[in-house]
């Protein structure tokens, strides 16, 4: 009887271990649903809230994965990061939550597909990954929406187009550009619709991938989103082009109505090219509108280089040549300068400023110079020589004025004359009244 009550509490004890062991590993919850649950009108967002638990702790941050739901936008934004601290069934439960945004573009049912979220509970050696329950929701169109291609919500929207190049010179080979931007208010940028461009006769389009910007406050808050499209297009042949105008349709909900933004057509003129291209990237090789570069051979400049050539040359074959033209022409200008300074007209216009000033000190000597830089007089030159009528007046001022200045010159050359006639004959006589020659003998 003892052995068989000791047989049996053994059994007991070794049944009992994996179940107290079962009971100290971390359990795992995973919890989601949609808000709201019933139906939300087209491009409005849809939160799906995700809630994972543990026992414990996490020691590592669950992998929260995007996933794809047709005819809407999905984001899962960072900020959304909630910690979770609950009591379940008499037991602590530490978890994370987080949201997902979901906008659909259209009316109709939607179906939020199942999706796993890998955990790292701590006091496990392995993780765990949970599967989140398929939910559906419902999305309406307003009235009045109902016929729109795509449905943009959005309290406002502001659209714009710019041209390159602007000042419309094309030529066959060349590219232009448009560029249109879109920025919608309180809007994140990946709701924005693309632009739709159409194709051209006579134009081949490369689309560009779109850039997005979000445009936030200091404190993260969103106050737009901006979408900008571009489609360039090559020139394949010269002729006039139009490039068709572009409707932005959108949902006004400030006003709950319907709007359309025009943008005009382009018109512009392409010319045929007037060089032939050395080389090219081919056209094929600018898929998404990556920028290229065609470079030209114009016979213009060929020919504009042919001769800054030939002159480099030519200046450094006959460079001492032309150095020796330079320097006689040098030498010819100053000369020639020189003679004018020295000349008939440069001593009349200082003869005409003398007389100007009224100094007879100043007007006898410009008189006596232009006399004797002028061809019509003898040489040397006299104011008596002057038969001019209206110089005459000058002429008898000279007479007038220098007549005993002229006898007192007169009497100066005398005696410096016959000083140098009395230093000479001095001279002679010293040279005579030496002393006579010693007498050898």
């Amino acid at each position: 009887m003892i052995t068989r009550f000791l047989a049996i509490l053994l059994a007991c004890l070794f049944t009992a271990a994996p179940a107290y062991a079962d009971d100290d590993a971390p359990r795992t919850m995973l919890r989601a649903h949609l808000d709201p649950a019933g139906p939300v009108v087209a491009g409005s967002a849809v939160t799906l809230v995700v809630d994972v638990l543990t026992t414990t702790y996490f020691s590592a941050a669950p992998d929260w994965p995007l996933f794809d739901l047709h005819d809407a936008f999905v984001t899962l934004p960072d900020d959304s990061a909630q910690n979770l601290n609950e009591t379940i069934d008499g037991a602590k439960w530490f978890g994370v939550s987080r949201e997902y945004h979901i906008v659909p573009r259209t009316s109709g049912t939607f179906e939020v597909p199942s999706f796993g979220i890998t955990l790292h509970p701590g006091g496990s050696a392995t993780a765990v990954t949970l599967q989140t329950p398929v939910l559906h929701f419902a999305a309406t169109l307003p009235p009045g929406a109902e016929n729109m291609a795509s449905f943009f919500p959005a309290p406002k929207l502001t659209v714009t187009q710019t041209i390159e190049p602007t000042d419309g010179r094309l030529e066959v080979g060349g590219t232009i550009s448009r560029i249109v931007t879109q920025r919608a208010e309180a809007t994140e940028p990946m709701l924005i619709p693309p632009v739709t461009f159409g194709e051209i006769d006579g134009l081949r389009r490369y689309a560009k991938a779109p850039a997005t910007r979000t445009i936030a406050d200091g404190r993260g808050g969103l106050i737009a989103g901006e979408r900008v499209d571009t489609a360039t297009y090559v020139v394949n042949r010269r002729g006039h082009y139009t490039l068709p105008p572009l409707d932005v349709e959108w949902w006004n909900t400030a006003t709950r109505q319907r709007e359309i933004v025009h943008l005009p057509a382009i018109t512009f003129t392409a010319r045929a090219a007037r060089e032939k291209p050395l080389w090219a990237i081919p056209a094929d090789a600018l898929a998404g509108a990556a920028r290229h570069t065609v470079i030209f051979l114009k016979t213009g400049d060929l020919v504009l280089a042919g001769v800054v050539l030939a002159c480099i040359v030519a200046g450094v074959a006959f460079y001492p040549r032309v150095r020796g033209w330079t320097g006689r022409l040098s030498r010819s200008w100053s000369a020639w300068r020189k003679r004018r300074a020295e000349g008939e007209f440069a001593a009349w216009r200082g003869l005409r400023a003398a007389a100007q000033s009224g100094a007879m000190q100043r007007i006898v000597p410009a008189l006596y110079r232009w006399m004797d830089a002028s061809t019509r007089f003898a040489r040397p030159a006299r104011v008596a020589m002057i038969d001019d009528p209206q110089l005459k007046p000058l002429a008898d001022a000279v007479q007038q004025h220098y007549v005993q200045g002229a006898a007192d010159g007169q009497r100066v050359r005398f005696r410096v004359r016959w000083g140098r006639r009395w230093r000479w004959w001095g001279a002679r006589k010293e040279r005579q009244s030496g002393l006579p020659p010693l007498n050898e003998g």
